[in-house]
């Protein structure tokens, strides 16, 4: 059997759109936590969304 790595969480900036992987910040029972970054690089926001929740905002 073959080994299938683990996808990151993804976070959206809500300002300009950039997507970021998400940073691990623990491991619960063999799953990764993921946690959004604190700002954003290249537009300064600190508002961020899980890629999977992004289409979903409003």
């Amino acid at each position: 059997m073959s080994h299938v790595p683990e996808r990151p969480h993804e976070f959206v900036c809500e300002n300009c759109h950039i997507i970021y992987a998400g940073t691990v910040m623990g491991s619960e029972s063999g799953e990764h936590q993921y946690e959004s970054p604190t700002e954003c690089a290249a537009c300064g926001s600190t508002a961020f969304v899980e890629l999977d929740a992004y289409p979903h905002t409003g």
